[in-house]
């Protein structure tokens, strides 16, 4: 058996306090390994179905195809579903794994690893509101190196791009150089 420069990649493993950046690497990873992954991961699983036709009494409605209806192309979109499940559950450690052992689907894990590791909307909103006051206020701290300003500076940068809140250029490099202490 053959194997593509993408399926010697390394899994991301991980890390619940690096959730963000792990999310990044993984949806990177997955698009490499097969765009259609990410529809997956999106719309949840493929279901193979077939179109039942009108008649006087029931209106034309679709139905789940029975598993020895399927056509190869429908095996194929199934089986993508259960290679990114075993992708996911790869990336994880047990304590992980166990949380979303249960989840039927890979939208499943995904929302649930997302759930798990980022908290509910509101807990989502209360980040990202905390991050822009951290930006808001951001400023040198004494005895801090300029390459040590300049690092703290990009993660919230990037912290804040992960949550959805991003500075045009000209305003963040003018932050930066305000925080920057007089000598």
């Amino acid at each position: 058996m053959s194997t593509t420069k993408y399926e010697s990649m390394k899994i991301p493993i991980l890390k619940k306090s690096e959730y963000p950046t792990w999310k990044v690497k993984m949806l990177m990873y997955l698009e490499a390994m097969d765009p259609d992954y990410l529809d997956r991961i999106r719309d949840g699983p493929y279901i193979p179905t077939r179109i039942i036709e009108r008649t006087e009494t029931v209106p034309k409605h679709y139905v789940v195809k029975a598993k020895s209806e399927w056509t190869p192309e429908e095996k194929a979109h199934v089986l993508r579903d259960a290679k990114i499940k075993n992708i996911l559950h790869s990336s994880l450690d047990d304590v992980m794994s166990n949380r979303v052992i249960a989840c039927k689907s890979a939208k499943e894990i995904w929302d649930t690893l997302e759930t798990q590791c980022q908290g509910s909307e509101s807990v989502k909103k209360n980040k990202r509101a905390l991050l822009i006051q951290e930006y808001e206020q951001f400023d040198a701290r004494p005895d801090e190196s300029l390459t040590d300003l300049y690092d703290r500076f990009l993660t919230l940068l990037n912290n804040l791009s992960l949550v959805g809140k991003e500075y045009v250029s000209e305003d963040s490099n003018t932050k930066f150089l305000r925080a920057l202490p007089e000598e």
